[in-house]
């Protein structure tokens, strides 16, 4: 499809926003996150709105935006990786993402708010008008506390929010991939359980297998213990045991407090809490993948 707009609007048509006035183009991105633009004059109006419905509408970068989240915009909306080379450096980097079902915001007030609800610095970028992202370099999370923080930004700005909290991730070129990934997820997470506002990979890893969905990412949290064997086997055998911990130490030949720090140290590297149903059944069906594989 793209290949065919290059050849009808020729030099109308520039791509990953390279230019100086942008202002000049109606923006959209593919589904695959390319993103081109076309010059308003050479768009007539049935253009315009033909294009929006085959591609997400973009909007440009607004002036106000800083050094650090127009990189960050560059690297994950515009997929221009060479400008991972900017980005402040992290061990980990997760994102959590915010979209706007209901109401209009001021992007730039509404990105405030957000940052001022987090207890900790985070950078904030914005992909269309009802899709914003924060970007957390911390080694905490906002889990616990997110629905208030949604029932506080939906009382100040008479909107209905939803969010995702996306999985913590090694900092690296990868990122961008994982980004375009979890925005699937959430999509999938709104489609499937639309009686939910926060949602995670617990809420939608299922899904994904059911559906036959590309679980490539999905399964990040493993990285953190698949080369451990121990820990491998000490996990599944806890899940096999319904999740008593008094039966799998027996069966482990371990002590019960053995085993619960290992229980509190899995749930601290994946950021998964395997003591509830959801998180250890995604983390027992992501073992038996990985051992199948």
């Amino acid at each position: 499809m793209l290949e065919k707009l290059r050849a009808y609007y020729r030099e109308a048509l520039i791509e990953h926003g390279h230019v100086s006035k942008q202002e000049e183009y109606e923006w959209f991105a593919t589904d695959h996150g390319e993103l081109f633009g076309i010059k308003k004059e050479a768009l007539t109006v049935k253009e315009r709105e033909l294009l929006a419905t085959l591609f997400t509408s973009h909007q440009p970068m607004p002036a106000w935006m800083s050094e650090q989240q127009r990189a960050w915009h560059r690297f994950l909306i515009q997929n221009d990786k060479q400008s991972f080379e900017q980005l402040p450096c992290s061990a980990h980097t997760r994102f959590i993402y915010f979209y706007i079902q209901k109401g209009t915001v001021d992007a730039h007030d509404f990105m405030e708010a957000i940052q001022s609800l987090f207890p900790y610095d985070v950078t904030m970028i914005s992909e269309t008008e009802q899709h914003f992202i924060v970007i957390e370099q911390q080694g905490e999370s906002v889990a616990s506390t997110l629905p208030e923080l949604i029932d506080t930004l939906c009382s100040d700005f008479y909107i209905q929010l939803r969010a995702y909290i996306g999985q913590k991730c090694p900092h690296a070129v990868e990122l961008v991939h994982i980004f375009a990934a979890e925005k699937r997820y959430f999509q999938i997470g709104i489609k499937h359980k639309p009686e939910q506002r926060v949602y995670c990979i617990e809420d939608v890893f299922p899904l994904l297998l059911i559906n036959n969905e590309d679980i490539t990412y999905a399964t990040t949290f493993l990285q953190a213990i698949k080369q451990d064997d121990d820990m491998m086997k000490t996990m599944k055998t806890f899940f096999e045991c319904n999740l008593n911990v008094s039966l799998a130490a027996k069966k482990l030949h371990m002590h019960r407090n053995s085993l619960q720090y290992r229980i509190d140290k899995l749930i601290e590297k994946t950021g998964i809490d395997i003591k509830q149903f959801k998180g250890a059944l995604t983390v027992y069906l992501a073992i038996l993948l990985y051992e199948r594989h």
